[in-house]
Order: structure tokens, then C-alpha cells, then sequence
């Protein structure tokens, strides 16, 4: 008798039956890679299950891909929050047919970013990159930064700390270059560049781009 109901409680804690899963990534209408935040909640895809009244949330992650594992089999509709404007309709899934759904999501940034690129050669504390960023559907741009940190995929709230560090160069133009002083010699940085749409609660943000001092 133990051993049926332990075998009885061991199927009723792990056959909860959520283990339908979705991913993909975040692209703009020419198939440029929309880069997003895992330390923020501000560029999410969203999915909301069939009688569901909250959504389950996937930040997108610094190189635009998102993820979930723990979906439930029914139908679910997926969009997309944050300083973006959706390009397809709502995607519809069903996990009561598909176990896993791998989709790309066509958005369009507020902001455009391109990937900086490097100027000259780093010295073993400086380094000089040349950055872009185009405003779209009427947007105006209202901040703009340079992010350089040990850490992959910088931002806003990317400090110091025993073990790392970053730095933030604030920007004054749409385009242009920038120098970013008082690196560590033979160390990795990596850079990215973010910028903030006029009304928009989040950033939008470039590709990364990795250095090495000398």
C-alpha cells in the first residue's frame, strides 16, 4: 500500500502537463535581429492562454531571441510589448496540436539601431566606434547612449562592481563616432549602443560588438 500511493504522488507532482514550448526571434521587415533586455521588462513577448486573464511573459534577450518551456496545451495568442510596433497580426498557437512552435516575430523598432563599429585601432585604454540610429513611423529620438561593459549586452543599469565594469558615454547626434576613455589594457569589452524614443518607456538597442584592449 506505501508503495502504490508513493507512486500515485510522484505522477500527481510531475505530470502537471505544461511542458508545451515556444521560441524564436525578434526581427525588423529586412530580417535585421531587434535586440532586447533580459534585465528588463520593457520589450516582452506575451502570450495569453484560452481563459487566461494574465499573460506569461518572455523578456527578449540581448541578441533578440525569446523562450518558454512551461506551456500549458491549449490555444494561446502571442504578441509583442515595448518600444515596437508589431508588423503581422497576433499569432495564434495551438499546444493542444503542437508541442513546440519555433517563430520569428516581425517588428518594427521606434528606433533603429546599427551595429557600432570600431574606428582605428583600441589602444590599451581607448577605443572609438561609429554608431547610427534612424527614428521610424514619425519617432523622435530623445536619449542616446553608448554602453561599454565586461558584461555582455550593456545598458542603462549596467554598473560597476567588484568584478566588472561599464562605462556610458552619452551621445549628442543621430550618427556619428565616439570615444570611450579609460579602459582597462588587455581586457574584452563589449559595446552596444542604446537609444530611447521620444514617449517610449524602453530603450531599443543595437547589436554588440566585443574589443580587446591592447
Amino acid at each position: 500500500m506505501i508503495i502504490l500511493l508513493t507512486a500515485n504522488c510522484e505522477k500527481i507532482i510531475t505530470d502537471y502537463g505544461n511542458d508545451r514550448s515556444i521560441s524564436g526571434i525578434l526581427k525588423d521587415p529586412s530580417g535585421i535581429v531587434v535586440p532586447g533586455d533580459i534585465t528588463s521588462t520593457n520589450l516582452s513577448v506575451k502570450a495569453l492562454g484560452e481563459g487566461d486573464i494574465v499573460t506569461t511573459d518572455m523578456r527578449v534577450h540581448g541578441d533578440g531571441t525569446y523562450s518558454h518551456t512551461k506551456l500549458y496545451p491549449k490555444k494561446y495568442k502571442i504578441y509583442v510589448t515595448g518600444p515596437i510596433t508589431m508588423v503581422d497580426d497576433t499569432l495564434n498557437v495551438d499546444f493542444s496540436i503542437d508541442n513546440s512552435v519555433v517563430k520569428d516575430i516581425v517588428v518594427t523598432p521606434f528606433l533603429s539601431l546599427t551595429k557600432p563599429a570600431v574606428v582605428g585601432s583600441p589602444t590599451a585604454t581607448t577605443v572609438d566606434v561609429s554608431y547610427e540610429i534612424t527614428a521610424n513611423s514619425g519617432k523622435t529620438v530623445s536619449k542616446r547612449a553608448l554602453y561599454c561593459s565586461t558584461v555582455p549586452y550593456p545598458n542603462a543599469s549596467t554598473g560597476s562592481g567588484p568584478f566588472y565594469a561599464t562605462k556610458t558615454v552619452t551621445l549628442n547626434t543621430d550618427s556619428g563616432n565616439a570615444s570611450v576613455t579609460g579602459l582597462t589594457s588587455k581586457t574584452k569589452y563589449f559595446i552596444r549602443i542604446g537609444a530611447q524614443a521620444t514617449g517610449a518607456t524602453g530603450f531599443n538597442y543595437s547589436d554588440q560588438i566585443e574589443i580587446t584592449t591592447l
